[in-house]
């Protein structure tokens, strides 16, 4: 089955056409995008019809073939109307609706059109999509302009402009108003029309589109023609027409000549009118508006009777004639028949010019009841809807009236229910305050506790100390001295242990120092000087005191501090820090191994670093090493003692000097403590 357009419908849908898709090429490539699009998504291997996807691309390419071919565009709408449903997919279902609505109104079948496009918004759903919605008032404007109704014409386009409002689209809202401009333009009330046309050129400024400021300039030159205000005119035809040409878009190429035209008609240029008409009706061979060539071809007459060629402008005002009679246009057949009037007259031919007088004010006679009676029903229309909207107000008015009655006896309920609380507050309140209290008291017992637990911890741990490190080199050098004293052969025994008892002692005396040290560090407000720190002449005192037990083991010492580099911190603090630290690597370090000490600046920080070849640690032992419940005492490896409180001394006392200590360590690859202390000020 093939449909045609009437004549009717090619005259009034071009007018709203291009405010639809903006160029006949990109109508053309938006076709061909979609049946790639298609092709592309059947041909894989997984397609499914009951695809989302799949049914919105079906839809997009129906409606985009609404112009150039209205039977592929109805079984493209069937099939994605039949998925939607078989899909439950309201949005596809109701698309596809719209396409017929489309389908129907430019196929000619105008009540089809308002049916399909009505059905569509008497369904619920249809809320959800006001882009579809949006489109279906659109085509039920233009449905209801073709038969003539223009309140409905005028309601529908105004719908879709509050909707374009509401959801803050500029695009639609810039092509309804250019709309209801044409519409206005079409009944020839160019004041009106003007009204809608310079809000669209105001919507097209903000959006800064080049292409729809072109489109209003055009329809705004048509007008300021209409008013002979040819400057204005002139103006924006000339930016529309340098834009149009360079686009490529013929149609609104061509009526802006055919205007331009015009324009050059009414001032007298009839060699400039016949040039832009002659560019017009070029670009008409390749569109389908008889309308424009129409206007074309009676513009053309009226230049060539201007410069008194009778013969050719009756040939153009005939087939002038012939198009306006196919569509049965009075306003074109009254200024036809008025022009061949004149033409009639100057050749003498007296009862031919009188018979095309008669037609011509005949024509004019309908034409101004019509104007009139569009005129009294378009003013109801306007009527009606401000009635509408005073009475929609109304209806706001009461409903906020009634609101903040509502509002008043909440209030009312909630100061009543605000005594209440503040009764029950008020009550609770001494109540609050005991358990506050009460629960401060427990806070302070609790930490009490604590602190006396740690108290518990630190004694024990003291008497540990004290008990296995401390008393037994003590006692080895009390029976020594005994048997000194008191056995002839005791001075052979103790130059025999001496060196022993020495090495001993000399622990002895580190250990008492870092309890000396700890003990302070678990002192309520022990003092700490901070100072500028020379660490390569510390480092190398340490390394100094250490020695003899570095020789001891044949251990290779790498010193690598840097002479200029130094540290902000408590010099007793930082000498402690150090020795516990290379002590350690000494003792964990077998004979023949090497330590290494180095030192370089990183952002606003020292790092000294120290890594030995010894023994190492597992990284169970790692996560040990500071933590106050843990007690970590390991023999070194040539039997070495330790108390196990070194590192965490080193720990607090790095943090007290605002530093930080890291550990790297595998087992049998050696231990690399990293010590970041703060660098002194300038």
């Amino acid at each position: 089955m093939h449909f045609k357009p009437t004549i009717k419908n090619n005259l009034f849908l071009f007018a709203f056409v291009c405010l639809n898709m903006n160029t006949i090429i990109a109508q053309v490539d938006s076709i061909q995008f979609y049946k790639k699009k298609i092709i592309e998504l059947t041909s894989s291997s997984n397609f499914s019809e009951n695809n989302i996807t799949y049914i919105d691309f079906l839809n997009e390419l129906s409606y985009r073939l609404r112009y150039t071919e209205l039977d592929s565009m109805e079984s493209l709408s069937k099939k994605a109307l039949q998925l939607s449903k078989n899909f439950n997919y309201k949005k596809g279902e109701l698309e596809a609706l719209t396409n017929f609505s489309a389908f129907h109104l430019y196929g000619g079948n105008t009540v089809k059109a308002i049916e399909y496009g009505n059905l569509v918004l008497e369904t619920a759903e249809i809320s959800n999509f006001p882009q579809n919605k949006m489109k279906v008032h659109n085509q039920l404007g233009q449905a209801y302009f073709i038969k003539q109704d223009y309140p409905l014409t005028y309601s529908h386009f105004l719908n879709a402009i509050s909707l374009s409002e509401k959801y803050h689209d500029d695009s639609y809202k810039f092509r309804m108003n250019m709309n209801l401009g044409t519409m206005f333009n079409l009944l020839q009330d160019y004041d009106e029309a003007m009204v809608f046309y310079t809000k669209a050129f105001k919507i097209s400024e903000t959006l800064k589109d080049a292409e729809m400021n072109a489109m209003v300039s055009s329809n705004l030159g048509y007008l300021y023609t209409q008013k002979e205000d040819f400057k204005k005119a002139k103006t924006l035809l000339l930016k529309s027409i340098a834009y149009f040409e360079k686009a490529k878009i013929n149609q609104w190429l061509a009526f802006s000549h055919t205007t331009l035209g015009q324009l050059n008609l009414k001032l007298n240029n009839y060699n400039e009118a016949i040039v832009n008409y002659d560019k017009a009706l070029l670009l008409h061979k390749s569109l389908n508006d008889i309308k424009g060539r129409a206007d074309i071809n009676y513009g053309l007459a009226k230049a060539n009777f201007g410069l008194g060629k009778s013969v050719e402008a009756e040939e153009f005002v005939n087939e002038s004639k012939i198009l306006y009679e196919s569509f049965k246009l009075n306003s074109g057949l009254e200024r036809v028949n008025r022009l061949l009037y004149q033409i009639k007259k100057n050749q003498k031919k007296v009862s031919e010019s009188l018979a095309y007088l008669e037609l011509a004010e005949n024509l004019a006679n309908n034409i101004n009841k019509e104007k009139n009676i569009r005129y009294l029903i378009l003013q109801n229309a306007k009527l009606n809807i401000e009635k509408e909207k005073e009475n929609l107000a109304i209806k706001n008015r009461l409903a906020i009236a009634q609101q903040r009655k509502y509002v008043k006896w909440s209030l009312a309920a909630l100061f009543t229910s605000f005594v209440i609380v503040l009764i029950i507050l008020n009550s609770n309140k001494r109540e609050k305050l005991l358990n506050k209290k009460l629960e401060n008291q427990a806070i302070v017992l609790k930490e009490n506790q604590k602190n006396l637990s740690n108290i518990n911890r630190n004694q024990d741990r003291l008497f540990s100390i004290v008990g296995h490190d401390l008393r037994g080199p003590i006692i080895s050098l009390k029976e020594l001295l005994t048997l000194y004293i008191e056995d002839p052969d005791g001075k052979m025994y103790f130059e025999k242990f001496a060196p022993q008892l020495r090495e001993d002692l000399e622990q002895v005396q580190f250990t008492m120092d870092n309890l000396l040290h700890w003990g302070k560090t678990q002192m309520m407000g022990s003092s700490m000087r901070l100072e500028r720190i020379p660490i390569s002449d510390e480092i190398e005192n340490i390394l100094h005191f250490f020695s003899k037990e570095i020789k001891k083991k044949y251990i290779e010492i790498d010193n690598q501090i840097i002479d200029n580099h130094f540290a902000f911190a408590d010099l007793d603090q930082f000498n402690v820090i150090f020795r516990n630290l290379i002590s350690n690597a000494i003792k964990f370090t077998p004979n023949e191994g090497e330590i290494t000490i180095t030192s370089k600046i990183k952002d606003a920080s020292l790092l000294i670093e120290i890594s030995d070849t010894g023994v190492g640690m597992s990284e169970l032992t790692i996560s040990k090493l500071f933590k106050d419940t843990e007690h970590i005492s390991t023999a070194g490896t040539n039997l070495e003692k330790g108390t196990g409180l070194g590192l965490r001394l080193v720990k607090e006392m790095i943090v007290k000097n605002n530093g930080e200590i890291f550990v790297k360590s595998k087992i049998n690859k050696g231990s690399h403590f990293i010590i970041e202390l703060p660098l002194p000020t300038i």
